[in-house]
């Protein structure tokens, strides 16, 4: 017989025994009454508990063995993990590693300036390098993650046909394990993948469509267009200035200026400004349009003119001049930081849904008579978006940024299956490198590792700490 069989008999023994001589000793019953004496010595757990501990007592009673399990499996180990790391030796019993205090932090922190993890002995150029890797991939990924995850909630919010099945799809990635969707994307992504596949044979269609159709042309007259409509959608007459026309006007132009390169024409060569310049222009003319400024229309007629203009500078055929494209391998590729922004894109794609049903839930605790209210008044949907619905869900916004930012601190499976934290260091994170420090090769060094992961929950507590101090006064926490 097992142990945990025994302990079973013990407490149903308990229970049911202990429970019938405690009810039959205070109450007195019918032969009619079994059905109640059954339901009294179910909830004799709760009256023997009222009887020890108070009414009041009675939650922390309850409370108490989840206490109890969640210290011993959480506390005991962060208490032991923090002794093992004034530890040294290779033993990973604990009683048989030698005190050596903070020497493993001494050897983490032996570098000339952290900032140049090269400057570092072994150990420290590998964590440093992993915590500036991290540091970058939370900086990138949390904004997209919580941005991306909110406009699919407010989108899933409203009323559209099949909201339950778009609901499921888009958490439905949430329940797959982190070695499918590793698998999944690595099939996608490698050289012969499915992703370069598609582009060789779009390249090779589009390049034959272009040489038979003009397509300097042809792409002038459609990003005419579509800025015609963009600007004309607007400054709709008797409507305020859409900002998601806005935005839809300043991709293509944007575009325009990153291949026009006006600072390079005016200077005779490639100058490598546009993007930057057609960005700023860009945002310049959604900030005018979000605040509804006078100068939206004389300000968007200009960068019409202007983008009209460039446009006939601009030599097509050689801008999308597909015929040295070559098959990529998306995730080994060095110096392209493509392989950073795949493991960005697929734990975004593989997290989001978890982020934006609790969103969601947020959203729908809004009462409907404030959007109601807000509309007999005439608001524009930005401004409800930003005095009504931003306001009463920061405080799930807020858990949303902190869990997001903690998961993405501990980013370990998909990249290891991905990257494996190359090309080279490029996508090496804090995680792996106290994994392989501490279960790889026939070394491990169980102290260095430790001290890598309390020095990772300091700098967790650290921007927890700053996300919750920048929001708590608009989120109440």
């Amino acid at each position: 017989m097992t142990p945990a069989l025994i302990l079973f008999y013990v407490v149903a023994a308990l229970w049911l025994g202990g429970g019938t001589l405690w009810l039959l000793s205070h109450r007195r019953y019918r032969i009619t009454q079994a059905p109640q004496f059954a339901m009294d010595l179910l909830g004799f757990p709760v009256e023997i508990a009222q009887a020890v501990f108070g009414r009041g007592g009675v939650p922390y009673a309850f409370l108490l063995p989840n206490m109890l399990i969640f210290g011993l499996f959480t506390f005991v180990p962060v208490i032991l993990n923090f002794y093992v790391s004034m530890t040294g030796g290779p033993a990973l019993n604990v009683t048989q590693r030698p005190f050596v205090g903070f020497e493993n932090y001494r050897v983490l922190f032996d570098c000339a300036s952290i900032l140049q993890p090269q400057t570092c002995s072994n150990a420290g150029f590998t964590f440093w390098t992993s915590m500036f890797n991290t540091l970058w991939f939370v900086l990138f990924q949390v904004p997209v993650l919580v941005a991306v995850a909110m406009v699919t909630a407010l989108v899933l919010n409203r009323a559209i046909a099949g909201r339950g099945f778009w609901r499921a799809m888009f958490f439905y990635p949430v329940m797959l394990s982190p070695v499918v969707i590793a698998n999944i994307w690595k099939w996608i992504l490698h050289r012969k993948g499915v992703l370069s596949a598609s582009l060789e044979d779009g390249a090779a269609s589009v390049a034959t469509f272009a040489g038979v159709t003009g397509f300097s042309i042809m792409a002038c007259v459609v990003l005419a267009i579509l800025l015609l409509i963009a600007a004309e959608r607007t400054l709709r007459a008797g409507a305020a200035p859409s900002v998601v026309w806005a935005a839809l006007f300043g991709a293509p132009f944007v575009a325009v200026i990153a291949w026009a390169d006006p600072v390079g024409l005016a200077q005779g060569m490639a100058s490598g400004t546009g993007l930057w310049l057609g960005l700023a222009l860009a945002l310049g003319l959604l900030g005018l349009v979000i605040r509804d400024h006078r100068l939206v229309r004389p300000v968007l007629v200009a960068l019409c003119l202007l983008a009209v203009g460039l446009l006939l500078t601009i030599q097509f055929d050689a801008v999308f001049d597909f015929s040295g494209f070559r098959a990529v391998n998306w995730l080994v590729t060095p110096a392209t930081g493509w392989p950073f922004f795949w493991i960005v894109f697929v734990f975004c794609w593989s997290h989001m849904g978890f982020y934006m049903l609790i969103l969601l839930a947020g959203l729908q605790a809004i009462p409907r008579d404030i959007y109601e209210a807000a509309e007999m008044d005439g608001t524009r949907p930005v401004r409800v978006f930003f005095r009504i619905t931003l306001p009463l869900v920061m405080p799930t916004l807020t858990v949303v940024i902190v869990l997001a930012m903690i998961r993405s601190f501990q980013v370990f499976d998909e990249v290891y299956l991905l990257t494996g934290g190359g090309p080279g260091r490029e996508t090496f994170m804090i995680v792996q490198n106290i994994f392989e420090e501490a279960f790889s090769g026939t070394n491990p060094r169980y102290g260095i590792a430790a001290a890598g992961s309390v020095l990772m929950a300091i700098v967790i507590a650290a921007f927890t700490a700053v996300q919750l101090f920048a929001t708590r006064r608009r989120s109440g926490i």
